[in-house]
């Protein structure tokens, strides 16, 4: 496989000059027109399926099926975002026509308008859905902004080959090449040179805590300040009511394990802590059990592996291990090995570093012996994304305790159920409290990503 040199600054500084030259035809485009990209790059991506998932394949390990179905979400989500572009709705048009007499001139139209060019920096874990043509670069396009994708060096012929369908279609449409361009960079200069540019209006971040927060203090710390949008780390804590966990043992134990160990673990929702009230050795011996029956998978690639493992050795020495599947056979460079961990009370509210998020298939178990030693847990959690509540009728006052506080820390709840890869739509919202993402009010998967990256202007007094 090919690699791909880090670009130049002068490189850099021409990409942006190009960008910046585009916005105003680009914006100002028809939004069927806009449209027609969209659904020319999904058109583009078809033809190259095969090879498309053969080469992030070869670059992620996630395996065809995972890979197929992410594909087909993301040609998905180009039809979906090709309607909001041709519809124009992302304008939100508002009027107020005279209301308080002529003479305060009071004829007042709002719409939204495109920020300007929006550099988008994409996930590992998602090579397809959150990286090149992911909702981040087709929800800019749609409502007219040019992007600067900037390649994630784990699977960067991947990369390449998405950009090379984008390229096709703007030049099949005639649209100016400046409207998307892809940046290759390992070196982190790369990475802070673009979101430093002044003709960087926007970002978009999906990565790891240490990183969206060394780039959100760039953003802040620019001359011109600039929206950052990122997604970051996530504990996506699970909440086990007695009556649940003690009438359904088996499948509780066996549905948590199967979601800490979807794809290696390698999920942003992944069940990070598990709540429970009151020690159950019962519960515990089908915990260890599930443990034991899962696969082990293929990490992404050696430096997830390593740092997965880093942060598991680091939990060894402060908690005892519940559950592992180390030591079952397979066949795989990078294994994910599944571990459960058990956590006391005061240890986790005492320790941010015990509530920080571990990049894999590990998990945590803590005993509360009351509804208030969880409560307190609850109250001193960071955000996260999704927070999920298990209950059965005999548990509901408990519980209509519990939502408040879980409203106040995710952006998602989930009754009875486990959080899964996230379904894109009207309702979607794929964010949450710091650290989950940088703006809750936002989110990163769905229709309404679009809002990250326009803004309303009001415009006063102007003729119909």
């Amino acid at each position: 496989m090919p690699t791909f040199p880090d670009a130049t600054n002068e490189e850099i500084n021409q990409a942006l000059l190009l960008a910046e030259q585009s916005f105003h035809s680009f914006r100002n485009l028809n939004g069927h027109e806009r449209s027609s990209l969209l659904i020319a790059i999904a058109n583009g991506l078809e033809k190259e399926k095969a090879r498309i998932i053969s080469i992030a394949e070869y670059e992620t390990h996630l395996g065809l099926p995972r890979l197929k179905m992410e594909f087909l979400r993301t040609v998905s989500e180009l039809h979906n975002f090709a309607k909001l572009a041709d519809s124009m709705e992302w304008k939100e048009l508002s009027s107020d026509h005279d209301n308080y007499g002529a003479k305060l001139n009071s004829n007042l139209k709002k719409e939204n308008f495109p920020v300007g060019p929006v550099l988008v920096i994409g996930a590992c874990n998602f090579p397809f859905a959150i990286s090149v043509i992911g909702t981040d670069t087709v929800a800019a396009l749609a409502v007219g902004c040019p992007v600067i994708v900037k390649s994630h060096p784990d699977h960067e012929k991947t990369c390449q080959t998405l950009a090379e369908v984008v390229k096709k279609s703007l030049n099949k449409l005639m649209i100016p090449a400046g409207v998307f361009q892809l940046l290759h960079g390992r070196s982190h200069r790369v990475t802070q040179k673009l979101v430093d540019h002044p003709e960087i209006k926007s970002v978009a971040f999906t990565g790891s805590l240490t990183g969206g927060s060394a780039l959100a203090k760039i953003t802040a710390s620019r001359q011109k300040p600039i929206p950052f949008h990122a997604e970051m780390g996530s504990l996506n804590p699970v909440i086990g009511l007695p009556h649940i966990v003690k009438n359904d043992q088996v499948k509780f134990a066996f549905d948590y394990i199967d979601a800490v160990n979807l794809f290696a673990g390698q999920m942003c929702t992944k069940p990070g802590v598990l709540f429970l009230l009151d020690s159950n050795e019962s519960f515990l011996r089908h915990l260890r059990e599930a443990v034991k029956s899962q696969q082990i998978f293929s990490m992404l690639n050696k430096s997830v592996y390593e740092n997965y493992e880093s942060s598991i050795q680091s939990m060894k020495l402060s908690l005892p291990l519940l559950a592992t599947n180390e030591g079952k056979e397979h066949k795989n460079a990078h294994p994910a090995y599944c571990r459960i961990f058990k956590l006391e009370v005061k240890q986790f509210i005492n320790s941010r570093e015990l509530r920080a998020e571990a990049f894999g298939p590990s998990s945590m178990v803590i005993y509360c012996q009351n509804e208030n030693e969880l409560m307190e847990c609850l109250k001193n959690m960071d955000g996260s994304l999704t927070g999920s509540i298990h209950a059965e009728k005999a548990d509901l006052t408990l519980a209509a305790k519990i939502i408040p506080i879980v409203e106040s820390l995710v952006g998602r709840i989930i009754w009875n159920g486990f959080p899964p890869g996230v379904i894109p739509g009207i309702a979607t919202h794929h964010g949450g409290p710091w650290p989950a993402s940088t703006d809750s009010r936002y989110t990163s998967i769905g229709i309404q990503g679009y809002k990250r990256f326009v803004r309303p202007i009001c415009k006063q007094g102007f003729p119909d």
